[in-house]
């Protein structure tokens, strides 16, 4: 290589690091503006309401600003607690994969909340492979978002089907709001929220698909959507078959 051509080599290489740099610092600057916005809202409402409990109020009122204080305090406790997974993640926490049994987990997780209404549709399969921690929490996130965004009586599904590439395909579908179309491609951005009249009073961190994401890929896995405005949605993801020892 002659002297010019290893110049103009050495300039590229710096341009696309400057660039790169550049790109992060954007990122960076966008996320914490992010943030800032989901820490004010919820300690503004705070603020209020720990101001009007101070006033002369009957019971009813200072019960509804007792509800509206503990949803706040679930609010920042949830952003939390998502933004430490993320943290962790990014860090390179890495998958502490065993062999388990999806139904059993699916059950545990179904359990928590306590619905009549979550029905698991998995039967007989062989055993997948991954962190049964993380497994759970994409499980909790899919489910937790299929009853918020889904009538009080309506019906939640989990089921799993094996594919040929030696996966097993995991998925929540409801029948509730469904996903806008033009809001679908930025469905995984953080701190994306759908902007839409139908869920105006549902309140969230937008952090919960994000995170499944990166629990879903940590596990050497892919996670995906197929959703119909007002009729539903369907998340899946995928995990590997534990092969026999």
């Amino acid at each position: 290589m002659t002297h010019n051509n290893l110049d103009s080599t050495l300039t590229q290489t710096l341009l696309e690091d400057k660039k790169l740099l550049q790109q992060q610092v954007e990122d960076q600057t966008q996320f914490i503006h992010l943030l800032l916005h989901q820490l004010a809202t919820p300690l503004t409402s705070l603020q209020g309401s720990v101001q009007l409990l101070g006033e002369d109020l009957n019971v009813d009122q200072r019960q509804e600003f007792l509800d509206l204080v503990q949803q706040q305090v679930q609010h920042l406790q949830d952003l939390l607690q998502s933004l430490v997974a993320l943290r962790d993640l990014e860090a390179g926490m890495l998958a502490r994969p065993i062999a388990f049994c999806l139904s059993s987990l699916v059950e545990e997780v179904r359990s928590k909340f306590h619905s009549p209404l979550i029905t698991n549709h998995i039967q007989a399969l062989p055993d997948v492979w991954g962190d049964r921690w993380q497994v759970s929490q994409i499980l909790t996130n899919l489910l937790s978002n299929a009853i918020k965004y889904s009538p009080a009586d309506s019906a939640i599904e989990i089921g799993a089907t094996p594919n040929s590439e030696g996966f097993v395909e995991v998925w929540v579908r409801d029948h509730g709001l469904g996903i806008p179309a033009d809001a679908q491609a930025r469905l995984f951005e953080r701190f994306y929220r759908v902007r839409h009249h139908d869920r105006a009073n549902i309140s969230g961190t937008g952090l919960g698909l994000s995170l499944c994401k990166l629990l879903v890929e940590n596990q050497g896995g892919h996670i995906g959507f197929e959703s119909v405005h007002g009729e539903g949605s369907r998340f899946y993801f995928t995990l590997l078959i534990a092969q026999p020892a």
